[in-house]
């Protein structure tokens, strides 16, 4: 073989190793096969305070919603009632947001009152909508929902955590003060589902004082049945492999070439 022939077959080999090579990187970066996203219909975060010191009920609404989009949604509440020396502070903050629409996060906090010799009032904070999202699946799979509810004051009686709403067959759940775990749901391509999340903060009667505060951390997504992709890690591992032994095949055929070549270049 003359040299000319030799470097068109290493060229032709280093070619292929780096088409091989590049068809890798595409695999990674581009996956064959990747889910759809679900369909976001309406969101909404509506909060309600309402305080009573004994001489009538003082309210704050705030709220946010959208439909079709997925930005971030506030809110925020404060209602102070007085009656003489007597008070009632409740408040209540919520902020939602998305990663995309299938994964996304709600945290409700700050929820709760202060009250200062109340004989006779009440805090209502479980007069509004809270969190609400209505989307539509586009492949049957799972809702998945961590949370996590705490509660901190002179006295937590009355923050009575948080209530799960699903529009599915399977309903809804509870979570009560101090708990955290995970909850799942069943989804199937082609249908809308509505999750509410919701506090239960309410207390009424002789408050005297006191004060508590109750939060809820809520992480949520949507997983798909379909085959997953690998992860990216272990497709880089299995594409370094591949390369590797690639270019150990192409080294040990060149190899086994060399003697053959060097006869026939001496003749």
């Amino acid at each position: 073989m003359s040299p000319l022939t030799l470097k068109t077959s290493k060229t032709l080999r280093i070619s292929t190793l780096g088409k091989l090579t590049a068809i890798s990187f595409i695999l990674v970066l581009c996956p064959l096969t990747a889910d759809a996203l679900p369909t976001p219909i309406s969101s909404s975060l509506r909060l309600e305070a309402d305080s009573d010191a004994g001489s009538g009920i003082v309210t704050d609404i705030d709220g946010d919603s959208q439909g079709g989009t997925i930005n971030p949604l506030s809110a925020s509440v404060s209602a102070l009632a007085t009656s003489g020396n007597a008070s009632v502070l409740s408040t209540a903050e919520g902020i939602a947001t998305w990663f995309n629409s299938a994964q996304g996060e709600v945290n409700l906090f700050n929820i709760g009152w202060n009250t200062v010799e109340v004989s006779s009032g009440s805090a209502f904070l479980f007069n509004g909508l809270d969190w609400t999202y209505e989307f539509l699946a586009d492949t049957t799979g799972l809702f998945t929902l961590d949370y996590n509810v705490t509660g901190s004051g002179s006295d937590t009686f009355g923050l009575n955590g948080f209530n799960f709403s699903w529009s599915g067959p399977e309903g809804g759940n509870f979570f009560p003060l101090d708990t955290s775990g995970t909850l799942t749901r069943a989804i199937t391509a082609g249908n809308s589902y509505t999750v509410n999340i919701k506090n239960q903060a309410n207390i009424f009667g002789g408050l005297s004082t006191r004060n508590a505060r109750m939060d809820g951390a809520f992480n949520w997504r949507i997983d798909t049945a379909t085959a997953a992709v690998p992860e990216p890690s272990s497709a880089w591992v299995t594409l370094a492999f591949g390369a590797l032994g690639a270019g150990s095949l192409l080294k040990q055929k060149q190899k086994r070439q060399q003697p053959v070549n060097r006869v026939a270049s001496d003749v």
